[in-house]
């Protein structure tokens, strides 16, 4: 039983498969309702999670779950793992964020300043009290101006400075305001906030690519967060390789 693949009947549409753990663990979370429908093969109809729950199913043979003509009467899911709230919010950027990462890169940075407005708009449209737009053309000019002055002036590394401070202000504002989206519709969203110190915007676009799926879909994955340790861990024992490297080679 604890490997089958179960399916679920949300607004009159089929989610899945699951198993039946992840299934479990979204009811005791509240994610789903005791009247979200379930089905498993071997079943002849829908059943109410919390029947679904007690019962091993009915006899049968299905390939695939009966579809729905209309939604069944007594379906009220909450906005879950399978349901996208009808509203006018348009469809977060989606792009990958490792493709956003690898782009910045072939573009010495060019990509990455773009992108960073790119997000900042949408999060602005979710969220009219978003100041992330406005922090990112402080910083930006703040940064390119450092560059006109040369890293032989004082005043480079203090734009600089003022350039970082105001991006993590960016991306700290368009967190709490991807946040409270998130909690107005049920979605579950979790961005911790170290990681978006030390990866800012590759982290944030991890986000809003899972957002953009639920937008698209109704389903939940989970964001994007070891990955960016285990690449920042492997860089540092590069790092480390080079210069034991560099110092045999220089004795």
């Amino acid at each position: 039983m604890e490997d089958v693949q179960i399916w679920l009947g949300l607004n009159g549409q089929r989610f899945g498969p699951y198993t039946l753990a992840t299934v479990q663990r979204w009811h005791q979370q509240g994610v789903l309702d005791s009247g979200s429908l379930c089905w498993r093969e071997g079943m002849t109809d829908w059943l109410p999670l919390d029947t679904f729950l007690r019962e091993n199913g009915g006899a049968g043979a299905f390939n695939e779950p009966p579809s729905f003509d209309v939604p069944p009467p007594g379906l009220t899911p909450r906005a879950s793992v399978a349901v996208a709230p009808r509203d006018d919010v348009p469809v977060a950027p989606s792009l990958h964020w490792g493709w956003v990462a690898l782009l910045s890169v072939l573009t010495v940075g060019i990509f990455a300043m773009v992108w960073m407005f790119v997000q900042s708009v949408w999060v602005k449209k979710i969220d009219p009290r978003s100041g992330a737009t406005t922090y990112l053309i402080i910083g930006v000019a703040c940064g390119l101006s450092g560059g006109f002055a040369g890293p032989d002036s004082q005043l480079y590394y203090l734009l600089q400075l003022v350039n970082i401070v105001f991006v993590l202000m960016a991306y700290y504002s368009m967190s709490a305001s991807v946040k409270r989206f998130g909690s107005e519709r049920g979605l579950p969203v979790d961005i911790g906030g170290v990681t978006l110190f030390f990866f800012t915007m590759w982290y944030m676009q991890g986000q809003l690519t899972r957002i953009a799926k639920w937008q698209r879909t109704g389903l939940i994955e989970d964001a994007p967060k070891g990955i960016f340790w285990a690449i920042y861990a492997v860089l540092i024992v590069l790092a480390i390789l080079l210069v034991v490297v560099a110092v045999q080679l220089f004795r």
